[in-house]
């Protein structure tokens, strides 16, 4: 961005403040946006599409500006250079088929790296999608296609041009993608259905929900950008802040100088293929191709458990259950619990007794576990009586008691030492 944009961006933005205010007390769900724009006559859009370094693609009486580039595989998005993405798919092929990010069954040319550059963040029919950004791999290496609107009468040819480019479409991959970029693609769609191709069906990798998955507990917020910068440990020197970049459009639609877009298509670009280096990443995490910390490795073993991989969960407690790090026990009590569900009572019923041990006060479903066991599967009532009184103090030592619930967890520890009370007489008797 040169010094004269910059300026110029200071300067609008209290004009967007004030055009935003103005559309949230509007009762009206029609775009924000001026009325349909045409350009004076054809040199001006040619001129815009020889500064973006773009081609003009024509359809009926419309046309979308197509700007293509092709990136050698050798190229390196951060720490990860491009052609580790077909190494990555292939690992997919080895295992872990029903994990969410897995590319089993796919081939790196199937996955199509997707952003959107839209005229405001509300969900309405007003709000526009004005800038396409895609990358996949091809046999020219990385080809990286940005579709940009060139006013509103020309939707058709805009979704003309990225559905024709992508009927081969198998599986996205974006970023907070599933809630927000593709169900506005979906609504801008309706109004030119009759026009242009069907809406492929596909997967769909959102790479914002692995991300708070992981990170959610050490970043301020999980944004593209944050994790970009903190977690990929890339950054941009200088970037057009997203919330200028519906300003900006609305100003070239006046004024069609496309340096006033180019910064927002060229943010686009590195969000797209940051998406890339952000996947291999995450997929590198999850199969363990590269190191992961206490917190990541218990993250994925939960996400493992949740999807059904109850072996690579098991793989990865065992692993904190054998560390010292803060995750230990929370990995021995999961670790319990499965052993428990398999019927390997004797090994469910060592670690919850070693959770115990190794913590003076600790959460009293531990304890109530152990008497769980010890009185159902070994009929040791001593020992069940002991751990349920265990967990009435720790629960009272926890504070976690209040007026309100003391009477009720009284109440259903007394009933279970009763029960055990008297099935243990019963035995001696």
């Amino acid at each position: 961005m040169n010094v004269s944009l910059t300026k110029k961006l200071q300067l609008y933005k209290k004009q967007l403040h004030d055009m935003n205010m103005a559309a949230k007390q509007t009762q009206s769900k029609q775009a924000v946006f001026p009325e349909q724009i045409e350009f004076e006559n054809d040199r001006e859009i040619h001129r815009a599409a020889e500064q973006l370094g773009a081609s003009i693609n024509y359809f009926e009486n419309q046309y979308v500006l197509v700007h293509t580039e092709y990136l050698p595989l050798d190229t390196k998005i951060g720490q990860y250079a491009l052609s580790d993405l077909t190494s990555l798919v292939q690992c997919w092929q080895s295992g872990y088929a029903q994990h969410p990010l897995s590319a089993c069954g796919l081939s790196p040319e199937d996955l199509l790296f997707f952003d959107t550059e839209t005229t405001g963040l509300g969900s309405g029919t007003g709000q526009m999608i004005f800038l396409i950004g895609l990358a996949r791999l091809t046999a020219r290496g990385i080809e990286l296609k940005q579709y940009f609107l060139p006013g509103p009468g020309h939707e058709a040819a805009f979704y003309d041009a990225f559905l024709r480019d992508c009927h081969s479409l198998k599986n996205l991959v974006t970023f907070n993608g599933k809630a927000f970029d593709w169900p506005r693609v979906k609504t801008r769609h309706q109004f030119v259905r009759d026009q242009v191709p069907k809406l492929p069906a596909f997967g769909h990798f959102d790479l914002l929900h692995a991300s708070r998955r992981l990170w959610k507990n050490r970043l301020e917020s999980v944004r593209l950008q944050t994790v970009e910068k903190d977690i990929l440990s890339m950054g941009r020197s200088e970037d057009v802040p997203g919330k200028m970049a519906p300003f900006l459009y609305f100003q070239f639609l006046k004024h069609p100088d496309a340096k006033l877009v180019k910064g927002i298509i060229e943010h686009n670009r590195e969000d797209v293929l940051t998406l890339i280096s952000l996947y291999i990443h995450l997929s590198n995490k999850v199969m363990g191709r590269i190191e992961c910390d206490a917190e990541e490795s218990y993250e994925i073993a939960r996400w493992d458990q949740q999807v059904g991989d109850l072996e690579h969960a098991k793989q990865l407690w065992k692993m904190l259950s054998a560390g010292n790090s803060s995750f230990k026990n929370q990995a021995m009590l999961r670790l319990a619990e499965l052993y428990k569900r398999a019927g390997d009572y004797h090994s469910s019923l060592n670690l919850f007794e070693l959770v115990i041990k190794e913590n003076d006060v600790t959460d009293e479903s531990a304890c109530i576990e152990a008497a769980k066991l010890l009185e159902h599967q070994f009929k040791d009532y001593e020992r069940a009586i002991y751990y349920t009184k265990r967990a009435i103090e720790c629960l009272h030592h926890s504070n976690q008691v209040t007026k309100s619930t003391d009477n009720e967890i009284d109440l259903k520890y007394l009933k279970r030492m009763d029960r055990l009370d008297q099935k243990r007489l019963a035995e001696l008797s």
